[in-house]
């Protein structure tokens, strides 16, 4: 653990080039994802209104020498490197190391992570339907707001009534939505994400819930 080696990368972009900076990020950082000693790589955005640098990107690596070597094939050399401290901001895209290809794993790529900030803006803006993969009692007790439902062993069977377009897989702290997803990657639908931590740090970062007996209202946390 000591021997670990963070990288923490202050971006200045302006907002409306962000959208494609973020996407050549993801494609560069999946290249990241394909090299020795590489553990994960979070962007973040700031919530502090006015801030120089709208964007920080923390990667972290087995050590400094596994870094340094892939920093030889990575796209975005030209990159101003950094450090700086990454309190409020919330993560926004992470890419986590690159798996295998088995014969029964359909494409071969997992779901991408995605906050429960991000989810829950995409879902208020209508660019994302989250489902919430849990069981019948799970659900009524409590669920996200703006969440539909498809338990993950109805999930197969339930795939084709979910609307077109991007899907975010939630459970309770993150493991049964990364099975959900990958049955949906399987069953060809693409831009599939897992909701990082589930409906645990869902309640956590304070978003709306809907509680038994209150299907009208949401609690804020």
């Amino acid at each position: 653990m000591e021997n670990r080696h963070v990288v923490i990368i202050p971006i200045e972009v302006d907002e409306e080039k962000e959208s494609s900076y973020l996407d050549a990020w993801q494609d560069a950082a999946e290249v990241m994802a394909t090299q020795p000693g590489f553990i994960r790589t979070y962007m973040f955005r700031t919530i502090v209104p006015g801030s120089t640098f709208p964007l920080v990107n923390v990667a972290e690596w087995e050590s400094t020498a596994h870094w340094e070597e892939a920093m030889n094939v990575c796209p975005m050399m030209g990159q101003q490197m950094a450090v700086a401290h990454a309190s409020n901001y919330e993560a926004v895209r992470t890419v986590l190391p690159a798996t295998p290809r088995s014969p029964n794993s359909g494409d071969g790529h997992p779901p991408t992570d995605l906050s429960p900030a991000e989810t829950h803006r995409r879902v208020v803006d209508g660019k994302i339907t989250l489902v919430d993969v849990r069981e019948d009692d799970e659900w009524a007790a409590r669920h996200p707001a703006g969440a539909v439902h498809a338990a993950l062993g109805t999930l197969p069977a339930s795939l084709s009534d979910l609307p077109d377009g991007p899907l975010a897989f939630v459970c309770r702290t993150g493991t049964r939505s990364v099975q959900g997803g990958a049955q949906a990657i399987r069953a060809g639908r693409s831009s599939v994400y897992t909701v990082t931590g589930g409906l645990e740090a869902w309640e956590a970062a304070g978003l709306p819930v809907v509680l038994p007996g209150h299907e009208g209202a949401e609690n804020d946390g």
